[in-house]
């Protein structure tokens, strides 16, 4: 037979329950999901100043002075996106495609879900197209982050190298809205 025998030589977890499944699979080792984040950050760019991950569940954002990470903040995140591509009769990545070539992207707020649905069907009514509805959305994902949560205005404190992850950053028209935003090109997975 074609079989391959895989030889693990060490194993490690992180994220929400790391101590209980590393105590199920009896893994060899835990780590932070901050450090990791890091870690995962300097693989892509050795000079990497700062991180900004959302996720499913959580938002953080990771500062980073010299190899240092001097600040850190967690967040539950509000991600829409994958709710309003589907009411609207799209998959994700052709949402994601339509925002990229938006014309003239929807200002529809900040606001999370629930209060985002009355916004997206008044500009529905308005006439706006499914690609500026999903630009909207991006920038709305950005906004709230950005503003919202960081408390941000100055993106000077990013630093030079920035390194976005997540599920959200996997989002193309979400990471254009981000770099549009800070005015920095930034580097993904």
């Amino acid at each position: 037979s074609n079989s391959v025998i895989l030889h693990i030589t060490g194993s490690c977890v992180t994220g929400y329950g790391e101590e209980l499944i590393k105590a199920a699979f009896g893994l060899d080792e835990g780590i932070i999901e901050t450090v990791a984040h890091y870690m995962a950050a300097r693989q892509l760019n050795e000079r990497v100043s700062f991180i900004l991950d959302i996720g499913g569940q959580d938002m953080k954002a990771i500062f980073v002075d010299k190899g240092i990470l001097t600040r850190m903040e967690l967040n539950e995140a509000c991600s829409f996106i994958e709710t309003f591509s589907r009411t609207l009769g799209h998959e994700v990545s052709e949402f994601a495609r339509l925002a990229c070539l938006a014309d003239s992207p929807c200002d529809l707020g900040t606001r999370c879900t629930v209060f985002m649905n009355s916004k997206v069907k008044q500009v529905l009514r308005e006439g706006a197209s499914v690609g500026d509805i999903a630009a909207g959305l991006a920038y709305s994902v950005v906004k709230n982050c950005l503003h919202k949560v960081l408390k941000i205005n100055d993106f000077s404190s990013f630093g030079d190298c920035i390194v976005v992850q997540g599920g959200t950053m996997r989002n193309d028209a979400v990471v254009r809205a981000f770099e549009k935003m800070s005015g920095h090109t930034v580097f993904r997975s």
